[in-house]
């Protein structure tokens, strides 16, 4: 059984009011008396009775998460025009029937527990850094149960025989697998975490993670849009920004401007601001391994980034060279690519009821186009 380990603050609007960055005073907020000593339990053993890996028609919000789930109800509502990756998940579950398969129950799991037993509400963060550091570590040496690599390649030739393309199980490849999944269970052993999702009012011990699995693309553009303009407020106006190579130079902190634009429902695109991002990461063909908690779409609280996705190989980082560049130099070409991407925004917004949208994608070196994530826009 898991005991909640009481918070000192119900205070929703003074824990919003610490900044994310901010971990030593939001951890001063989150800390009990001196004399308190509930310790901290996790869910360490406890299965859910779940499947050791699922397709796309077994997901429910019960088994995976927000990211799963989107992708899952969403590939049929698309036109046939745009795609989404091949994927499967392991499901909610997994990793504690991984804790306690024989495998790692006599070793990594006695350890796990001793290690996190130490931590407290009252535990400092230097503490608690230590102590998850720890816990990191030991993940990192749990033995893959050979009932979880059996059910991830029988679960990718059901996604390729569905498809008609074996894609997933092309590129499948179980010691890297393996590595990469238990990095993105390692994630959930953090400060930040720990933080975050104190201050969001949620306890650290109800996470759940999922792993999504899915083929990692060979990507010309990642794109995002938000189909309600963000700084606007303007609902038929979707709001976009791409970048060429993958995803990672647009929403992690690399130094330039992707291109912008806004598109009005009914008007042709208009380009807000030009490519000026000088890093090209070129994506090598294999699967990553994307982390889908319980904890990363809480209402009123921008939980996305917290763990961690890892990409089974590295990417090869390039220098874009903007003169060669088809979306710089092509304006028809340009306008036509973000027309395209502006229609395709609207459609997964209707997809899911005409709440506005979140979008992740890409486009592939054939030009087609690929929905990764959509989450309700906040």
């Amino acid at each position: 059984s898991v005991e909640r380990a009481e918070r000192p603050s119900n205070d929703k609007k003074l824990m919003r009011k610490l900044s994310r960055t901010n971990i030593d005073v939001a951890q001063d907020h989150l800390q009990s008396s001196p004399g308190e000593t509930k310790l901290v339990n996790m869910n360490l053993t406890r299965d859910l009775k779940c499947s050791w890996c699922i397709t796309p028609d077994e997901m429910s919000d019960s088994v995976v998460g927000s990211k799963s789930l989107n992708l899952a109800l969403l590939a049929p509502k698309l036109p046939k025009e745009v795609r989404t990756p091949q994927a499967v998940a392991l499901p909610y579950g997994c990793l504690q029937k991984t804790l306690t398969h024989p495998e790692n129950a006599q070793i990594v799991l006695p350890k796990l527990q001793a290690c996190l037993e130490r931590l407290q509400p009252t535990t400092s963060n230097e503490r608690a850094a230590a102590i998850f550091e720890e816990a990191r570590q030991l993940i990192l040496q749990l033995a893959l149960p050979p009932e979880l690599g059996k059910a991830l390649k029988d679960s990718m030739q059901v996604v390729g025989g569905r498809d008609g393309e074996g894609r997933l199980s092309g590129l499948f490849n179980e010691s890297e697998a393996w590595e990469a999944t238990k990095q993105v269970w390692a994630s959930l052993f953090g400060l930040r975490p720990w933080v975050s999702l104190a201050k969001a009012g949620r306890s650290f011990h109800d996470l759940n993670m999922a792993v999504l699995v899915q083929e990692l693309l060979p990507v010309k553009y990642a794109f995002v849009l938000h189909t309600k303009n963000p700084f606007s407020g303007d609902p038929d106006e979707v709001y976009g920004e791409i970048v060429p190579g993958r995803g990672e130079t647009l929403v992690g902190n690399f130094p330039g401007r992707a291109l912008s634009f806004r598109a009005k429902k009914g008007q042709a695109p208009v380009v807000i601001a030009f490519l000026s991002k000088s890093t090209w990461l070129r994506t090598r063909e294999c699967l990553i391994f994307r982390s889908d908690s319980n904890g990363e779409d809480l209402e009123g609280f921008a939980g996305a980034g917290l763990f961690e996705s890892i990409c089974a190989k590295s990417d090869l980082p390039c220098v874009v060279r903007f003169h060669r560049l088809q979306m710089v130099i092509d304006k028809a070409y340009r306008q036509n690519l973000l027309q395209k991407l502006a229609d395709v925004g609207r459609s997964v917004e209707q997809a899911f009821g005409g709440t506005p949208q979140d979008i992740e994608g890409c486009i592939d070196p054939q030009d087609r186009i690929f929905i990764v994530q959509s989450r309700p826009q906040v």
